[in-house]
């Protein structure tokens, strides 16, 4: 029997409220399908480049040395392109911004093959990483935009696992094609799948409905909630509003109207924990064979790690719907410190460091990718993706200090367990500011309900 449609009358739509208040159904669904695809091609570049550079040295003739720069010019890509894409959607339009960075990756990915030296692959990895930048604050604000209230932390969470999933699929996709048909192969696949994903996303993604409100065009907007919210009838003619006054430029709103101290919180927080996971993943299997414990099960269990970080986000996504996300991120990246104290403690026993490891992925990288999805709920529905953004972009400079950091430490004779007892710090001081992040968003008047006071169906 078909419900009847309540019916929303000329001056009456507040289009937020209308999505909050609706059922998960199938287009909420199919938005989610797509924002998790575009995840996948950014874990998949992350982790492909990884196993080509072996390939690069024999290739150009260069130490292994010498591929630092590769490495460190698509992170700062991304770097800025988080800066700089998050606050553009907001600003612009987000479909527009977020089909923009899949095709400037695509179109490097493919540029990348014809690389003839270390200076050319920077320029494409730099490329490259400024349009990867922009898919996690872009994604997990279109998620968050049309899922339910109930709904919108585990499955932004979903979203962002993509990462993981894509890396650990690269990895696998590389593993293959890399000895039958060479390292350019890659970077073609890199290439083609993402195009056919932005022609997906190009057709059935629909418009920002925080975007045509924005625009007044009431006529789309209702549309897009008839499909949303099925037993709503919204008159094409209603006047429209966001449960938000929008004013001034999207960086400038992350200081104003309270939010400064929140934002201060949460980029320090990413800043110390994403600086705590960089340190582990780039030095994990050097300090495991360090430890006598055998190259081949040292990168083994650098592979189990991320297998643990995919259950650790969907269990953490799970758990968000009953219990307060912010907490529950404290209390995951507190996890990952002891993680950390226990690797230090290790020794050689591969079945031991593996099942820590593992641990390790759960907590340090699972918690961080749930973070990365529950931060867009600090702020208000448009002012998402700048907040995402800016929060990765300020966490990923913690990336690039955090492997540096590592190899001083190793360089001037550090012990493998202090390595590790350091990259436990500021895992703990990132697990203290997300408990008091939480306290300082139960406070909050424009957080949304899925972060101030989660659904307990």
């Amino acid at each position: 029997m078909d419900r009847p449609r309540r019916s929303i009358q000329l001056g009456s739509l507040d289009v937020t409220e209308v999505i909050d208040r609706s059922s998960l159904n199938a287009t909420s669904l199919r938005i989610l399908a797509l924002c998790l695809m575009a995840m996948l091609v950014d874990g998949f570049d992350i982790q492909v480049i990884t196993y080509v550079a072996p390939v690069l040295t024999h290739e150009f003739g260069v130490e292994r040395a010498m591929l630092g720069p590769v490495f460190s010019s698509g992170l700062l890509g991304t770097t800025l392109g988080a800066l700089i894409f998050g606050a553009l959607g907001d600003r612009v339009g987000r479909k527009r911004v977020l089909c923009s960075c899949i095709l400037t990756f695509a179109i490097c990915s493919l540029g990348t093959i014809t690389a003839t030296g270390i200076g050319t692959l920077m320029v494409w990895r730099f490329i490259s990483g400024l349009g990867l930048g922009g898919l996690t604050p872009l994604t997990v604000a279109y998620v968050a935009e049309f899922c339910p209230a109930r709904f919108k932390v585990p499955a932004a969470m979903i979203t962002t696992s993509g990462y993981a999933i894509g890396a650990a699929g690269g990895g696998l996709i590389a593993a293959y094609m890399i000895p039958a048909l060479g390292w350019r192969s890659v970077f073609v696949f890199g290439g083609v799948a993402p195009l056919l994903i932005l022609a997906a996303i190009f057709v059935l993604l629909p418009q920002s409905i925080v975007d045509l409100a924005r625009r007044g065009r009431s006529d789309l907007v209702a549309k897009a909630i008839n499909q949303i919210a099925p037993t709503v009838s919204v008159d094409p003619d209603a006047k429209l509003s966001l449960s938000e006054r929008e004013v001034g430029f999207p960086i400038k709103r992350l200081f104003t109207e309270g939010r400064t101290s929140r934002t201060i919180v949460l980029w320090v927080m990413f800043f110390a924990n994403i600086l705590s996971l960089y340190f582990m993943v780039s030095w994990l299997p050097t300090i495991a064979h360090s430890s006598g414990i055998d190259l081949a099960d040292s990168v083994r269990a650098a592979a189990f790690m991320q297998v643990g970080s995919v259950l650790g986000t969907f269990s953490l996504a799970a758990l968000v719907r009953r219990l307060d996300p912010f907490t529950m991120i404290g209390i995951g990246m507190g996890g990952g410190a002891l993680t950390q104290v226990l690797l230090a403690f290790a020794g050689s026993s591969i079945a031991y460091f593996t099942t820590i490891a593992f641990l390790a992925g759960f907590f340090v990288i699972g918690t961080q990718t749930g973070a990365n999805a529950v931060s867009a709920f600090a702020y208000p529905p448009s002012l998402r993706s700048t907040g995402v953004g800016w929060a990765l972009g300020i966490g990923r400079s913690g990336a690039i200090l955090g492997p540096t950091l590592g190899g001083v430490l190793m360089a001037l004779g550090w012990p493998t367990r202090d390595l590790l007892l350091v990259a436990a710090g500021p895992a703990l001081f990132a697990s203290l500011l997300a408990f008091v992040l939480s306290r300082m968003l139960r406070h909050s008047s424009d957080v949304q309900q899925a972060v101030a006071a989660p659904s307990a169906s």
